[in-house]
């Protein structure tokens, strides 16, 4: 693999194991409800959907206000904050130390994106972060753009860290290339389409990827 210099990750879903948190918080809100209890399998199979569809696809005919209150109840976003993926502060932390530079870029709101570094206690972790009030949301390029302005580097000496296809788009239209994570709820072949340079399967991988 070709050497590079910023490596900008995704946050939800790339470090921060968020989705198996809204699985659980999905499945305390139908036992609120006394609803029947939806599975993982069947809640990953709707994951992406905006939350008041999904609520309506689960609790039909229920309040919404009422399902969305309940939902946030299970919903931490302090514990989420920690729940990282197995091996990934201990990667990050490798890859600073091999000399990358790490940056995040994210369509979490800087006010939520703020409070997970600093409830991690990480925020001198990142020499940049990037969220949709810096610039236009993914798939858009204006947040990598400005990275890249940041750091004066050329879009070849980047690499961007994600494991949606919003992602991998989003570094397409910087002509950045990109890297996808599988170990999400995303498969191979929704990524194939947008030519990454790889997979990883899990987090750690890019210790070895990374160093050859």
């Amino acid at each position: 693999m070709k050497k590079y210099s910023l490596l900008i990750f995704d946050w939800d879903g790339t470090l921060v194991d968020s989705e198996s948190f809204a699985v659980a918080a999905l499945q305390r809100t139908a036992a609120d409800f006394n609803y029947p209890i939806p599975s993982a399998e069947e809640i990953d199979e709707n994951f992406g959907l905006r939350l008041e569809n999904l609520l309506q696809k689960f609790f039909p005919g229920e309040y919404q206000q009422e399902l969305a209150q309940a939902f946030y109840k299970h919903f931490s976003e302090e514990e989420l904050a920690t729940n990282f993926f197995t091996g990934a502060l201990e990667t990050l932390n490798y890859l600073k130390e091999q000399g990358f530079i790490l940056s995040v870029a994210t369509n979490r709101s800087r006010t939520k994106l703020n409070a997970a570094l600093k409830t991690a206690d990480i925020e001198d972790l990142f020499a940049a972060t990037r969220c949709p009030e810096d610039a236009a949301p993914k798939p858009a390029p204006g947040m990598l753009l400005t990275l890249l302005d940041e750091f004066n580097l050329s879009p070849r000496s980047a690499l961007m860290i994600g494991d949606t296809i919003y992602d991998m788009q989003f570094a397409n239209n910087a002509a950045v290339d990109a890297l996808a994570v599988c170990y999400g709820h995303r498969k191979k072949d929704q990524f194939i389409p947008f030519n990454p340079i790889g997979f990883i399967e899990k987090i750690e991988d890019l210790k070895y990827i990374l160093s050859n």
